[in-house]
């Protein structure tokens, strides 16, 4: 290939710079941003199983405007964040707190987190700290001039 051939990348976030080993290795000027690639773009969930009807799954879209085609091909989450999910939700359970319908982390912590602050308000209705003599007298010496 020549030196030519290769143009830099044009996209904004792409490094640039002299890498002299690859260049040397190459015989020709090799700029960082030939090994750079874009970051891709994160892949928002659109719908979810509602349940099943004569073997098949029901799905929903979670926008209602949205219109799902037939045959549109769906995939499920990565199985590593299913992992994850279950390593938290059984965490979740060993110490006491419900999961409800947390299907990622982030749904569990906010599951979580409306339980911690259910269960510390509940705790908290009589006051902190309470003084075991607040029924007798004070026994602290009177001091008069």
């Amino acid at each position: 290939m020549k030196n030519e051939d290769i143009r830099c990348k044009e996209h904004p976030d792409a490094p640039h710079g002299f890498m002299r080993d690859a260049s040397h290795n190459e015989s020709r000027y090799v700029c960082e941003c030939e090994f750079w690639e874009p970051p891709k773009e994160e892949q928002k969930p659109v719908a979810y199983i509602t349940g099943f009807h004569n073997g098949h799954c029901v799905i929903e879209p979670f926008d209602r405007a949205t219109v799902l085609p037939v045959g549109m091909a769906l995939y499920r989450r990565p199985l590593v964040e299913a992992a994850d999910r279950e390593k938290v939700a059984q965490w979740m359970m060993k110490q006491g707190y419900a999961t409800g319908h947390g299907d990622t982390i982030e749904e569990l912590l906010k599951e979580l987190e409306w339980q911690i602050s259910e269960k510390l308000t509940s705790n908290h209705t009589a006051p902190f700290v309470t003084d075991k003599r607040s029924d007798k007298t004070d026994t602290r010496k009177s001091w008069t001039a």
